[in-house]
């Protein structure tokens, strides 16, 4: 397998596991702060259960080139887990007082 194969379905890897990430935070954001707390982190052991199973799973059965494989998770998996810390630590909004 080429490493542009081999970097695309990194890339698509890591761009389902941000897809993941970025909807649990914005699922977690319209809780309470005990709830998203345990949404964001039930989350995030979910789909690094996921991740890991699917990143074996592609190891061992597809002849793809490591480096290029790893590159293409690498980029969009830090990409998603910044836009999940944006979200996270975005601030709620504040509810209007009546005058």
């Amino acid at each position: 397998m080429t490493a542009t194969a081999s970097l695309l379905i990194g890339a698509l890897v890591g761009a389902v596991y941000a897809v993941a990430a970025v909807w649990t935070a914005r699922r977690a954001a319209a809780h309470g702060p005990d709830a998203a707390l345990r949404i964001v982190l039930v989350g995030m052991l979910v789909r690094m259960a996921v991740m890991l199973a699917l990143v074996a799973l592609v190891l061992a059965a597809l002849p793809v080139h490591r480096g290029a494989f790893v590159g293409g998770l690498g980029a969009l998996f830090l990409a998603g887990l910044l836009g999940e810390v944006a979200l996270v630590l975005r601030p709620s909004p504040r509810p209007q007082a009546d005058a």
